[in-house]
């Protein structure tokens, strides 16, 4: 049987040893995950500071600092106006590649303070679209009959 051989490292043309590709650790995906999370939530935090004529600003933590403390409900949320009035849709932002419409519904509806109505804003990956979930009571009470119908 012959000895055990000790293998050595790939060397290329030049002589340089070839290194594997290295695989991202779970750190790193996370890392990547948050930041994607974060670029998301100023996308719509521009597209809502032009459509309702206040600047938008993202929570900090994305709003996960202010749950159960008193006194925070303008921190709830991933995003909000940067002035601090009150907004009557509480947002909850998700850019994800897997859709889980029940629990991310549940999540803005037990972060939702009193006065707003719970909202998930989502987006398609490989796309360019983005489409909100909300309640057919809440739906039916924000939209003005007027502009849907003639």
């Amino acid at each position: 049987m012959p000895k055990s051989i000790k293998k050595k490292p790939l060397v290329s043309l030049i002589g340089r040893e070839i290194k594997k590709p290295e695989t991202k650790t779970k750190s790193a995906l996370g890392r990547m995950s948050k930041r994607k999370g974060a670029n998301y939530e100023r996308k719509i935090a521009k597209v809502f500071s032009s459509k309702f004529g206040t600047e938008f600003i993202r929570t900090p933590a994305s709003g996960g600092f202010a749950k159960g403390m008193a006194g925070t409900d303008g921190f709830r949320g991933d995003i909000r106006p940067a002035d601090g009035r009150k907004f009557g849709i509480h947002c909850e932002l998700k850019n994800q590649q897997t859709w889980k419409l029940r629990e991310w519904y549940r999540q803005s509806e037990s972060d939702c303070p009193d006065y707003s109505r719970p909202v998930v804003v989502f987006h398609e990956q490989n796309s360019s679209r983005d489409f909100v979930m909300i309640s057919l009571d809440d739906f039916l009470e924000l939209i003005d009959v007027k502009r849907v119908t003639k």
